[in-house]
């Protein structure tokens, strides 16, 4: 018998396995980095007794026995993981040793400024993109399609912190159009968003291309231009919804990426951000912040995988040969 949701079913058990997969992997990653942090050298009962209390190493002997106590470092690795997953699965992800708040109260505004940063560099870099794509894909093999590819793999090869510099360099300190650090504003946002949305360009322009040329080549296009259908129609409905189901991924993945690729260029600009928050807790040896942003890295690239998954199951190919699972039961025909 025959599921009178076929759509929704297929959309739970995606959504079933993928949270399996997600607790796997927050598992996996948790074990591994906690097994780091175990292993890393120094008295991290002193570490901590001295963060909190900014002591000089003259911290009283009792306290830093207390601190031993209270995060149970003088037990073996199994109580010591256990004491910390515990937290985690309560929802007590811990204080900071530096400013002694809780952990995602420091996390929330970091994530909104990365978030801020990432989105707008996404939007920025692939409006270039598409639109150098449209004119590569125009005419294939002419003048405008030989610049835009050599514009693509000359600009993969520039470095995000190199680029950076250049921009503070003319526009901050020589033109002195645009702040080179801080944020807040939307001036402050320009530069390091340009610097990001500079890689997303150069990375997905060849790749819509691709998408796009693989996708106006396929034996049905012709079939369509031959029933006379529009060529606007065709390249709307058809040639640019086969493309972008391989490029949902990449540029899923690359959002990914510029989550946890954000730490140079915040770094470059002074910004605040996860990238920024991730470099202090290393340098500042705060191993509860920095073991939650580890998972946070684990966990976002499996969401957004998930998403990336949906999506392109929506515009699956059963889908644009007009046999897509209806809502409502059985099969919708073209």
């Amino acid at each position: 018998m025959n599921h009178p949701f076929p759509l929704l079913k297929h959309l739970a058990t995606l959504l079933g396995k993928r949270l399996a997969g997600l607790v796997t992997i927050l598992l996996g990653v948790s074990l591994l980095t906690f097994t780091l942090y175990y292993i890393s050298p120094g008295d991290k009962a002193l570490t901590i007794s001295n963060a909190r209390y900014m002591g000089e190493g003259d911290v009283p002997p009792e306290v830093v026995e207390a601190i031993r106590e209270e995060f149970a470092l003088d037990e073996p690795f199994p109580v010591q993981f256990w004491h910390w997953i515990s937290g985690f699965l309560q929802g007590d992800f811990g204080k900071s040793l530096v400013s002694q708040e809780d952990v995602l109260l420091i996390f929330l505004p970091n994530l909104a400024e990365t978030l801020e940063l990432a989105a707008t560099a996404l939007a920025l870099g692939l409006s270039l993109a598409f639109l150098l794509s449209l004119v590569s894909v125009w005419k294939p093999g002419s003048i405008w399609d030989r610049l835009a590819v050599a514009f693509s793999s000359i600009g993969a090869a520039v470095p995000s912190y190199w680029l950076g510099l250049i921009l503070i360099l003319v526009f901050a300190a020589k033109l002195q159009w645009l702040p080179s650090f801080g944020s807040g504003s939307l001036e402050q946002l320009v530069l390091p968003a340009v610097t990001l949305g500079f890689w997303i360009t150069t990375s997905q322009t060849r790749l819509l291309r691709t998408f796009l040329l693989e996708a106006s080549e396929a034996p049905f296009i012709e079939a369509l231009r031959l029933r006379g259908v529009p060529e606007g129609e065709i390249f709307r409905r058809h040639i640019l919804r086969h493309a972008m189901i391989p490029a949902i991924a990449m540029i899923g993945l690359d959002f990914a990426a510029l989550l946890e690729g954000s730490i140079i260029v915040e770094v470059i600009f002074s910004r605040g951000g996860v990238g920024s928050l991730f470099v202090g807790s290393i340098l500042s040896r705060d191993y509860p912040l920095l073991l939650f942003l580890v998972l946070f890295a684990a966990c976002s690239y499996v969401i957004l995988n998930s998403l990336i998954e949906l999506l392109q199951d929506w515009l699956s190919p059963h889908s644009l040969q007009g046999n897509r699972p209806s809502l409502t039961g059985g099969v919708k025909k073209s």
